[in-house]
Order: structure tokens, then sequence, then C-alpha cells
């Protein structure tokens, strides 16, 4: 706006356009949708597959983002995956599939010590898609029964399983 008065050359005002556009489509809605961390998942995955169909506007910039996310996809581990549960981003169907495919997934005899490894994410990766073996620690940690993950989400609140970790998130 005040690149006339500020004798900004060309060059700089695509770049300050260019940034302006990532952070108003971006990185400001993302970083004011971050007030819950049971929304971390849900968040962290759209973000990256927001930055993947960016890259089709503005390569430079989406693969500078995408590149970080990389050492960023602590919300994406099988550990806290399950964590999205207990947010307010996904719809009942999503919800309904993180729990199914933890609910078939056979629980290790013992869990994984150290760093967690990060998945691999694609334009289609679903958060049930990261659920895995590990995805088990979250609830055994807390010391979460599993019987409501059968029920219809719906009914999910009417369980003490469900509303004690929900509750605690949202502090």
């Amino acid at each position: 706006m005040f690149a006339e008065q500020l004798e900004y050359d060309e060059e700089t005002v695509v770049k300050l356009e260019r940034l302006n556009l990532f952070l108003g489509l971006f990185y400001t809605p993302m970083w004011m949708s971050s007030t819950l961390a049971a929304d971390a998942p849900a968040n962290d995955l759209q973000f990256m597959k927001d930055m993947m169909k960016f890259k089709r506007t503005d390569p430079e910039i989406a693969q500078a983002v995408l590149q970080k996310l990389e050492n960023h996809k602590w919300y994406l581990t099988q550990e806290v995956v399950p964590f999205a549960l207990f947010g307010s981003r996904l719809s009942d169907k999503e919800k309904q599939d993180i729990a199914a495919k933890l609910h078939a997934t056979k629980k290790p005899d013992s869990f994984r010590r150290g760093k967690p490894m990060f998945p691999q994410v694609t334009a289609k990766t679903t958060l049930a898609d990261l659920v895995g073996p590990e995805s088990h620690l979250l609830l055994d940690t807390l010391g979460i029964e599993y019987d409501w993950l059968l029920q219809p989400v719906a009914t999910w609140p009417r369980s003490d399983d469900y509303s004690r970790p929900r509750n605690m998130s949202a502090m």
C-alpha cells in the first residue's frame, strides 16, 4: 500500500504481495484456530494439505513451508493423533473413522521409547490413516477405557472416559 512512498522496487513489492497472500489465506487463520491442543492434529494436517495445493499458486513459498513443517509433525504422530477425538474440528464421520481404526489396531505389548516417528503425508492422508499401534499410548497413559469408541459419536459425551480428557484439553 505504501510501496511508492517507501520507494520499494518492483521485486520487493511482488515479494510482499506473495507474503501477504500466504499470511492472509493460510498462516493467520491457522494461528487463530490453534487455541485447543486437541484440534492441533486436524489443524496441522489441513495446513500441510493447503500448502500442497498452494504449490500451484506459489511453489517457492509452499515448498519452504512444507520443508519447515517436516520438523513439526508432532501432532501427526501415531501417539498424538487420537487426541483429535477430543477436539471440535472433526466431523462425526472423521472421529468415527479414527475410533474404528484405533479399535481395529492391535495394542502393542510395550510402547516404543524415544522420539516418535513422523509420518509421510500426502494430499489424500486422513487422520485415521495416521493411527497405528502406538496410538493406544495416549488412552492408556490417561487411563481411559475404550468402550465409548464403539458407540456413535453423539453418545460419547455421556462417557466419563471421553468427557474427562475432553475437559482437560479445553483448559
